[in-house]
């Protein structure tokens, strides 16, 4: 039964959550101001070259219906790093068969490339229960962690802080994590503490 569980828990949290930053780093940096006209060269500064201010974007698919959409209080790039901060984000993704990720931190990083993004502080990823006809239910899911780090072209997420999982009415805790989408392992560091539910009652 433990075992099954864990099968469960690290092959559709991690992969959604990999899926989710990927699709919202990609897109928050596709959707940055193009190239601006050739300037004079300035000595590079740590400065931010534009600002988005308590915005709010979405990605439509071709029968309309919202994909993804990113939210944030403030939007900063720096151009000397390529990198893009926003304060206060939170972000969505909606699948096809009425799945929903659900992502927030008091900041975010990303870069250029969209192939790395990191969550600061208070960094949550939800997946809320789900049913679907024919198929068993999926119980909610939950990351907890101060700092998130994930690489999109690797495939590797990782915290190197404390984290928690919750999976239906079930709590893992550990030091760190380091999650492998290649090899679908999920790996939890340092003292780690399981609670499993007692099953429901019989009626």
């Amino acid at each position: 039964m433990i075992a099954r569980l864990w099968d469960r828990l690290t092959l559709y949290l991690p992969v959604a959550l990999m899926a989710l930053l990927a699709l919202i780093s990609y897109w928050l940096v596709r959707t940055a101001p193009g190239d601006k006209a050739p300037e004079a060269v300035a000595a590079p500064d740590n400065a931010p070259d534009y600002f988005l201010h308590s915005f709010s974007a979405q990605s439509f698919d071709v029968q309309g219906k919202v994909v993804r959409q990113v939210q944030g209080a403030v939007g900063r790039h720096f151009p000397d790093t390529k990198w893009t901060e926003v304060e206060d984000f939170h972000g969505q993704t909606y699948g096809a068969d009425g799945a929903v990720m659900l992502a927030q931190a008091r900041r975010s990083l990303t870069n250029e490339e969209a192939t790395e993004m990191q969550l600061i502080g208070s960094a949550q990823v939800l997946r809320p229960e789900l049913h679907l006809a024919g198929q068993a239910q999926r119980p909610r899911a939950v990351y907890h962690s101060e700092f998130l780090h994930v690489f999109t072209e690797t495939g590797i997420a990782k915290s190197d802080v404390p984290v928690e999982v919750e999976y239906g009415r079930h709590r893992f805790r550990a030091d760190s994590m380091l999650y492998d989408s290649v090899t679908q392992v999920l790996e939890l560091k340092g003292r780690v503490k399981a609670e499993f539910a007692p099953p429901p009652p019989k009626r």
